[in-house]
């Protein structure tokens, strides 16, 4: 018979997590110069990088034919809110055992009383809601500068679709966060890993630009289906499938990450504690 979780359980873990969050608040507020920059270099690269490029350099053709009911400006603004998620599962989620590593702090953390997992959902929490702060100050920004507003075309669907992709996002997290107990060069990893994301996956541009064998690649990989379900559902471009069809596949593969990437976790944490490298950097 299944054994789920007591209700005392479930309380200790609720405890533990809002704990993680309000930790991981006040330390982000210690740093004033990174939260600047997040919420100056990021929406002033997209407003120099897309609202240029959708108005003077995107040509007409195969490319814009492609976007269906979404202007080029909507696509390159949703890849960028697709970007900035992304970025939370390795820059917020993944780097949070690195920095505790490079802080000297991670080994009290682990012979503490409390879940690892509860104390990386703090840092997540804690990057939702400063992901959500970003776009939306980005889209002020960009509707007080010019011409262009921002808005979604099916919230119902975009909502779903916006959980799905964090929960994606959560596990493929996980995954990096494992990889750190492993590897010393998260850096590299960590920007490579990104560059790929937006290179294989049509962040920025339809994946129809992309030759034939590589487009499989593209297919193969999880965040291609949720950054275009993410546009889909916000502007109406076009999919790679039938809209429904892609926000099952969606769901399934999102459930595949968490699941994994919990797995994953787990299992590397064991093994760092075994060879007792969990400060090791």
């Amino acid at each position: 018979m299944a054994i789920f979780p007591s209700s005392s359980r479930l309380s200790r873990l609720a405890v533990e997590m809002r704990a993680a969050f309000v930790k991981d608040v006040r330390v982000y507020f210690r740093y004033p110069s990174l939260i600047l920059s997040e919420f100056i270099t990021l929406p002033a690269w997209f407003v120099l990088f897309a609202v240029g490029v959708a108005a003077n350099f995107v040509p007409k053709g195969t490319v814009t034919n492609t976007l269906g009911a979404a202007s080029a400006f909507s696509f390159f603004y949703w890849g960028f809110v697709f970007l900035i998620i992304f970025s939370t599962s390795i820059w917020g989620v993944g780097q949070y055992i690195r920095t505790e590593q490079l802080q000297g702090t991670i080994e009290q953390l682990f012979v503490a009383p409390i879940s690892r997992v509860s104390i990386i959902f703090g840092r997540f929490a804690r990057t939702f809601f400063t992901d959500l702060a970003i776009i939306a100050y980005t889209a002020l920004l960009i509707g007080g500068l010019g011409h262009q507003q921002v808005s979604i075309g099916n919230p119902l669907l975009f909502a779903l679709v916006f959980a799905i992709l964090y929960l994606g996002v959560l596990g493929f997290g996980l995954v990096f966060a494992g990889i750190t107990f492993r590897i010393k060069s998260f850096n590299i990893l960590s920007n490579l890993t990104q560059f790929l994301v937006i290179g294989l996956c049509g962040v920025f541009f339809p994946l129809t630009v992309l030759p034939g064998p590589v487009r499989l690649v593209s297919f193969a990989i999880p965040f291609t289906y949720f950054a275009d379900l993410l546009r889909y559902a916000a502007s109406g471009s076009t999919t790679i499938t039938d809209p429904a069809l892609e926000v099952l596949v969606a769901l399934v593969l999102s459930l595949g990450l968490f699941v994994l990437g919990l797995s994953f976790f787990k299992a590397t944490e064991k093994y760092a504690q075994t060879r007792g490298v969990i400060g090791t950097h």
